[in-house]
């Protein structure tokens, strides 16, 4: 996955959030507190904020399943 095209993204929007493109997610405190320490070391260098950190880890793991996610 790469982590450019969302950091030369993020570096550009100062636009107002398009909510058309956006879903919130509730997480427990713990989940939560754990996204927290994992946004610090994902890339070295560098602090991503907890929504690029979600979209990462999903991602990466969506890749692991390897075609056995169904479409809709």
């Amino acid at each position: 996955w790469d982590i450019s095209y969302m950091l030369k993204t993020n570096e550009r929007s100062n636009n107002m959030t398009d909510m058309t493109k956006y879903k919130n997610i509730s997480l427990k405190h713990i989940d939560y507190n754990l996204i927290d320490k994992i946004r610090r070391v994902l890339v070295p260098n560098m602090i991503l904020s907890r929504s690029q950190t979600v979209s990462i880890l999903i991602n990466d793991k969506a890749k692991k399943l390897n075609g056995k996610l169904k479409k809709k």
